[in-house]
Order: structure tokens, then sequence, then C-alpha cells
């Protein structure tokens, strides 16, 4: 079962599942992963840039950048 919201919380859209690229910056150590799942709202004038990721994509997000810990 997903835990993805289906809609932006701020303008009502529908959020898609779109692959991201995320920099992780812990104090001096610096990560940058490609391609991990997220929803992000599709509404262009919507003021929402949030990102929401499902437990799996944070377990990636862990994988590709095991220095960073404070998750």
């Amino acid at each position: 079962m997903t835990h993805f919201k289906k809609e932006c919380p701020v303008c009502g859209e529908l959020m898609v599942e779109t692959l991201v690229n995320v920099k992780v910056e812990d104090d001096l150590n610096v990560c940058q992963a490609e391609s991990i799942p997220a929803l992000i709202c599709v509404n262009k004038d919507c003021t929402n840039r949030e990102k929401y990721f499902a437990p799996f994509s944070l377990n990636l997000l862990k994988m590709k950048c095991p220095e960073v810990n404070k998750w």
C-alpha cells in the first residue's frame, strides 16, 4: 500500500509520480541521488514545490547516500 498523497494539499490538483534528482547536504557530506521517485504537483501556478517521497523512495535515497544518516 502506498503512502503517497494523490492530491496537492495546497491547490487540490492531482500529483504525478516523477523521477527527481535529490541533493542531500549534511554538514560536509554532499550526495547527489538521481532518479528517486516522488510525487510533485503538476499545476504550474501552484506555490507548492514540495516533493513527496514514499518510504521505499527514502530507503532508495539512503542506499544511494549512505554517508548521510540524519534521515
